[in-house]
C-alpha cells in the first residue's frame, strides 16, 4: 500500500508559495521600484530608501503581536488577515502622491499585512510539525522567496515598462488576493490537532510503550525538545547574541535589497540587467537555502552561519566594486548563497534552542530586533551616497559589519533551560 504524504509537507508546500508571491513582491522589488518614483517625485535617495526602513519600523511593532496572535488563534486566521492587509496595501499604491502617503502606505499597512502574512506564521507551523528534520522542511520553506525574488524582480521591471509603477503595484495587490486568501486555508496549527505527530512518525497509539521514539533534537542529540517560555528565553545570554548577530545581518541584507539595483545602474548597467541581478542572487540562494538548511540537521548551525555571513560579505565587497556584468554575476553568485543559507538556519537554531510552544512569540520578539537593522541600513548607506556621490563607503562599512556578526555568532552556545534538567 501506498504511504500516505505527511500533511506537514503540504502546509511546507502552501507556506512556500505564500512567501515566494509575499517576498518575491515586497521586498525583492522594491530596488526595482526605487528610481521610477524617485525620479518621479524628486525624492533623494535617502528620502526613498526611508520608506523601507519605515516598513521595517512597523514590522517590527507588528512581530511580537504576530507572534502571539499565531499562538493563540493559529497560522490560518494570521495568514489570512495578513494576506488581506497585504494586498489593500499594494492596491493602494495607485494612490501616492506624497512621501507622507508613500511611508504610510507602504511602510505601514502594507508592511503590517505581510507582516502576518509571511515567515513569523510560516516558521511557526513548520516548527510544529516537524521536530528531526525541521530545518530541512524550513529549507524547502526558504526556497520560495528565493523563486520569488528571481521571478518578481524582473517581472516587476517589466510591468513597470509598459504599465507604469502605479499599475504595477495594484497587479501585485489582486495577485496577493488571488493566491493568498486560497492557500491559507491549508494551514493547521499543530499535527496532534488532527492525530497526528511531528515528522510524520506513527501515531503513539498504534505502537507499544517499548518502541514509542524519544525526542531528538534536529542536531541529532539526545536533548529533548525543550520548550522554553519567552520570559526564559529573554533571560537567557544567547538569546541576546543571537539578536544582535541577526541585526546585523538583517542590515547588511536590507541594504543590499534596496541598493543593488541603483548601484548597478551607477555602474552603467542597464535598469533590466540590474534588476536580473537581484533576482539571479535570489534564484541562487535557492542553493544555499536548500544545502545549509540540509546541514542544519548534521552540523552545528552556529559554525554554519560563520560561513554564511562571511560569504555575504565578500558578496557585498563585490557590488561595492561593480564595474561590469561579471561582478554582477560574481556578487548574485556569492551574496545568494550566502544569504541563502542563513534563511532556514535562522528559525531552526531558534526552534533548537528554545523548542516548540512559544516559537511565535519568541520569534515575534526578537522580529523587531532585527528589524531594527532594515530600518538603519538602506537610509544609512542612502545619506553617505547623497552626501559623497558612491556607495563605496557603506558597503564597505556594511561588509565590514557583516564579518563581525559571524564572529558574534560563534558565541552563541545553547544555554541550559531554567529549573529544568538536560540528558
Amino acid at each position: 500500500m501506498r504511504k500516505k504524504i505527511f500533511y506537514g509537507w503540504w502546509i511546507v508546500a502552501a507556506t512556500n508559495i505564500i512567501c515566494m508571491l509575499g517576498y518575491g513582491t515586497w521586498l525583492y522589488c522594491f530596488g526595482v521600484f526605487f528610481k521610477p518614483m524617485m525620479n518621479e517625485f524628486g525624492w533623494t535617495r535617502a528620502m526613498t530608501a526611508g520608506a523601507y526602513s519605515f516598513r521595517g519600523i512597523q514590522g517590527g511593532i507588528a512581530g511580537p503581536l504576530v507572534g502571539w496572535a499565531v499562538d493563540k488563534y493559529g497560522p490560518r486566521v494570521v495568514v489570512f488577515c495578513g494576506g488581506v492587509i497585504a494586498g489593500l496595501g499594494f492596491v493602494s499604491m495607485f494612490t501616492v502622491d506624497s512621501l507622507l502617503g508613500f511611508y504610510l502606505i507602504y511602510g505601514v499597512l502594507l508592511s503590517v499585512g505581510m507582516s502576518a502574512m509571511l515567515y513569523i506564521p510560516a516558521m511557526t507551523v513548520i516548527a510544529n510539525w516537524f521536530i528531526r528534520m525541521r530545518s530541512r522542511a524550513l529549507s524547502l520553506l526558504a526556497v520560495g522567496a528565493g523563486i520569488g525574488g528571481f521571478i518578481c524582480a524582473p517581472a516587476a521591471a517589466l510591468l513597470i515598462d509598459r504599465y507604469g509603477w502605479r499599475i504595477s503595484f495594484v497587479i501585485m495587490g489582486v495577485t496577493i488576493w488571488a493566491v493568498t486568501l486560497p492557500l491559507s486555508l491549508v494551514l493547521k496549527k499543530r499535527p496532534e490537532d488532527i492525530g497526528l505527530r511531528t515528522d510524520g512518525d506513527a501515531p503513539l497509539d498504534t505502537l507499544p510503550v517499548e518502541a514509542a521514539p524519544a525526542p531528538v533534537e534536529s542536531t541529532g542529540s539526545l536533548l529533548p525538545d525543550r520548550d522554553w517560555t519567552l520570559r526564559e528565553a529573554l533571560a537567557s545570554r544567547t538569546y541576546w547574541i543571537l539578536a544582535f548577530a541577526f541585526f546585523l545581518a538583517a542590515m547588511t541584507h536590507a541594504t543590499v535589497t534596496v541598493h543593488a539595483v541603483p548601484a548597478f545602474t551607477d555602474a552603467g548597467i542597464s535598469t533590466e540587467m540590474a534588476a536580473v541581478s537581484l533576482g539571479l542572487a535570489t534564484l541562487i540562494s535557492i542553493i544555499g537555502r536548500l544545502a545549509f538548511g540540509w546541514l542544519g540537521d548534521f552540523v552545528t548551525k552556529r559554525y554554519l552561519f560563520m560561513v554564511t555571513y562571511s560569504i555575504e560579505a565578500a558578496g557585498v565587497l563585490v557590488l561595492m566594486n561593480a564595474r561590469g556584468t561579471t561582478s554582477l554575476y560574481l556578487f548574485a553568485v556569492l551574496f545568494g548563497i550566502g544569504f541563502g543559507g542563513t534563511v532556514p538556519l535562522n528559525p531552526a537554531i531558534r526552534g533548537e534552542y528554545f523548542g516548540r510552544a512559544a516559537f511565535g512569540k519568541i520569534q515575534g520578539v526578537m522580529g523587531p530586533i532585527m528589524m531594527m537593522g532594515g530600518v538603519v541600513g538602506p537610509p544609512l548607506v542612502g545619506y553617505l551616497f547623497d552626501t559623497t556621490g558612491t556607495y563605496r563607503t557603506g558597503l564597505f562599512a556594511v561588509a565590514v559589519l557583516q564579518l563581525f556578526a559571524a564572529v558574534t555568532i560563534f558565541f552563541a552556545r545553547p544555554a541550559r533551560a531554567p529549573g529544568r534538567l538536560e540528558a
